[in-house]
């Protein structure tokens, strides 16, 4: 194969079969190093007694490395990043606290901090802020940038800093270092015993300098064994952010063809569907209007009681309104025409989103009423806040209808803030005071 064949052969490989390598400083090889330490940190905060104040630690520790290296790459981050920065330290910080939504807050937090991280290198795909295309942005967060990028630690470790890669992994320098001490980790946990047995003052020296031969040394084993792996991930996240490094594989334009795309959804079909959908709650509304709107004028059935009549239908209107946004927007981007084009999509889409809010405004005076009754609770709260934002969800349909603006990124921003009250004050605290204030002065039972 002559030259030209290969050049030929190379230019069709895909994107992730291309030999090429950023050139790396000696501020990507400290921070190689660092990323160590923050794969053995996120491992040991896991693992500890002390959880939940060792991942608060950790999130403050995470943020300053991630702004230490892009300002050492003479990067500034967005704009955008500090309110997502904002929002990590309000999930992270609290929870060596207290904890409201106790089962949500680490998985959120650890989706959160992936997406920080690339919104404060200024890769998101559209001008670098939260966009209709959020999705695709947490997927690359989450998942494309860091495994793309995974080896990326140990060929910066391993490149010498005179050496412009192509490629292949050049070794020396720190990274052979640093391979050095690992392989003498395990030649250490079997010889420091032996010769613990062999000499009792040798033991005692040991023992002085805080080394314990037995369960501890073990268990730094076994951190560093998953520390490493961890640290691989973080670092090819970051590491891709600021290099640009495999952050293009979803572009915004192929994004737009493929929408584009599935627009073939007649509009008689489109309109169709909606207005026997909006039928069927205006039915449904029609028929139960007594029993919807009686909480409105404090009154409830006469077979029921407060807690019967609040909780039944509550949570299943709360999914008639998550399924309505899903219907909604599947409506509106499957029509053949666009937003604003065809009048009869844009009336029932706001039809829709009316009728939704009456639906959840209901849900939301029932809870209210039970509130009034027997005070509050964390379980009565999250679902109100959760209404709350599908509110928000539905007025801002309605609103572009007539408007253009972008409202899945006013919609994510709602929604972090609102998690983030959360997650910020001790709500369960605050309920008990509450319960304790109305209760004492006969408020509620």
């Amino acid at each position: 194969m002559n030259d030209m064949q290969k050049e030929g052969v190379q230019e069709r490989l895909p994107q992730f079969c291309a030999p090429i390598f950023p050139k790396c400083d000696s501020i990507d090889r400290l921070f190689a190093v660092i990323y160590l330490l923050v794969g053995y940190a996120f491992i040991y905060a896991c693992s500890s007694y002390t959880f939940e104040q060792n991942l608060a630690l950790f999130t403050v520790f995470y943020g300053a490395v991630v702004l230490a290296y892009l300002w050492g790459k003479e990067i500034r981050p967005s704009k955008e990043s500090w309110f997502w920065l904002g929002v990590m330290l309000s999930i992270g910080v609290p929870y060596a606290f207290w904890s409201t939504v106790h089962l949500l807050q680490v998985p959120v937090l650890m989706a959160v901090a992936a997406y920080w991280t690339l919104s404060a290198s200024g890769r998101l795909m559209k001008d670098g802020r939260t966009s209709q295309w959020v999705i695709f942005d947490g997927w690359n967060a989450l998942v494309e940038v860091p495994f793309c990028n995974f080896i990326c630690q140990v060929q910066v470790l391993f490149q010498k800093k005179d050496q412009e890669t192509d490629g292949k992994k050049p070794v020396g320098g720190a990274g052979g270092i640093l391979l050095g001490l690992l392989i003498a980790l395990p030649a250490l946990a079997v010889i420091l015993p032996l010769l613990s047995s062999a000499d009792a003052g040798f033991q005692y020296l040991i023992e002085n300098m805080g080394v314990s031969l037995g369960d501890h040394l073990l268990v730094v084993l076994l951190r560093m064994f998953f520390a490493v792996p961890v640290s691989f991930y973080l670092f090819g996240l970051i590491f891709g952010g600021v290099h640009g490094k495999d952050t293009d594989r979803i572009q915004e334009e192929k994004l737009i063809k493929a929408a584009a795309s599935v627009r073939r959804v007649p509009d008689t079909a489109i309109c169709t569907a909606l207005t026997v959908i909006c039928l069927v709650y205006c039915l449904f509304i029609g028929l139960q209007g007594a029993y919807l709107f009686s909480a409105f004028g404090g009154r409830i059935p006469e077979d029921l009681t407060y807690s019967e009549y609040a909780r039944r239908g509550f949570f299943e209107l709360c999914r008639i309104g998550a399924w309505n946004l899903i219907i909604a927007g599947c409506a509106g981007g499957c029509s053949r025409s666009g937003r604003r084009e065809h009048k009869g999509v844009g009336v029932l889409l706001v039809l829709l989103s009316v009728l939704t809010l009456l639906l959840l405004a209901t849900a939301v005076s029932k809870m209210g009423m039970y509130i009034s009754v027997y005070g509050l609770t964390v379980n009565r709260i999250l679902p109100l806040v959760f209404m709350l934002w599908m509110g928000i969800a539905f007025f801002c349909m309605i609103l572009r209808q007539w408007k253009d603006f972008p409202a899945v990124r006013c919609c994510i921003l709602a929604g972090a803030v609102m998690f983030c009250l959360l997650c910020l004050f001790p709500i369960e605290d605050w309920t008990e005071l509450y319960n304790t204030w109305a209760r004492a002065r006969g408020l509620i039972v």
